[in-house]
């Protein structure tokens, strides 16, 4: 039963979400904090489920493996290291006194696992400004071996500082994903090609959250490409349109220096650093390079 549940690829998921999670994983790169949105209810627990149990999985291969004690407990929603906040009252709101035990327990050593993991089921709902912002220090300076979940209808309702600090996983469909992605990117190298800074400031403002964000810059590079092959006389492969703008208005060595700029800030998300401060050294960056 649980063996056939191994790491992200198997999972239900859209296929850009999947690729990124396993990427994520192999990488050593998982955040300290992930936020799942979209999908229904059902979906957002299974897959807040299977990364409760990739958190404490003992495996030395693909995590979750689903065999082990930890991975069992874990999906049985019974494991020591894996908290789920509770609520209070009618509403089970997420209170501040709430808040600052798992702040508290945050810093003590898991019990069983290499990890623990608390949890924050519907927290759009759940937890509110004042119990986000008590959650916030910990998000910026979080201890090691700790992963935050938060899952959630819409992650739009929570603060833009939480979401900054964590990495938003979108269980929408893939066209839409990829859709608002694409159209981010069109937008952001539309307003790098104008003489106004203001456009350009405004568009890399709505890089959002850090997947979303990697999506979209993803989408720029793919674009970027495109402009070099149509400067050099061949046929994009994907948005002729965007591709004939950019080499109408760039150099060859531009298109190289963007594509590297690009590059980079999706390391330093990856590295998180804050949106905030990515998107402002990206639009300087694009200014410098192009204007």
């Amino acid at each position: 039963m649980w063996g056939d549940l191994m790491n992200f690829l198997d999972l239900q998921l859209n296929i850009s979400l999947k690729n990124s999670l396993n990427s994520l994983d192999k990488g050593n790169r998982m955040p300290h904090a992930l936020i799942i949105s979209g999908g229904s209810e059902d979906d957002r627990k299974a897959l807040c489920d299977h990364l409760a149990a990739w958190a404490v999985c003992s495996s030395d291969g693909d995590r979750p493996c689903g065999d082990c004690k930890n991975c069992k407990n874990a999906f049985d929603r019974a494991h020591s290291d894996v908290y789920f906040a509770k609520g209070s009252g009618k509403t089970k709101i997420y209170k501040a006194e709430e808040l600052r035990d798992i702040i508290r327990d945050a810093s003590i050593k898991p019990n069983q696992a290499d990890r623990k993991v608390f949890i924050f089921e519907e927290c759009d709902k759940k937890l509110s400004e004042i119990s986000q912002n008590i959650l916030l220090k910990t998000l910026e300076e979080p201890p090691q071996d700790i992963l935050f979940i938060l899952t959630c209808e819409n992650s739009k309702n929570l603060l833009e500082t939480i979401r900054s600090r964590s990495v938003t996983l979108n269980l929408g469909d893939e066209k839409e994903v990829v859709g608002k992605s694409k159209e981010l990117a069109e937008e952001i190298l539309s307003s790098m090609l104008m003489s106004s800074e203001i456009e350009l400031m405004r568009a890399t403002y709505k890089l959002g959250d850090r997947f979303s964000a990697l999506e979209t810059l993803e989408s720029i590079v793919i674009m970027l490409r495109d402009g070099l092959c149509t400067q050099s006389g061949f046929a994009p492969e994907n948005n002729t349109e965007i591709a004939e703008k950019l080499c109408r208005k760039l150099t060859k060595a531009q298109f190289l220096e963007l594509i590297e700029i690009t590059n980079s800030a999706q390391l330093r998300i990856n590295q998180n650093v804050s949106l905030e401060l990515v998107g402002t050294w990206l639009c300087s960056q694009y200014r410098k390079t192009v204007w």
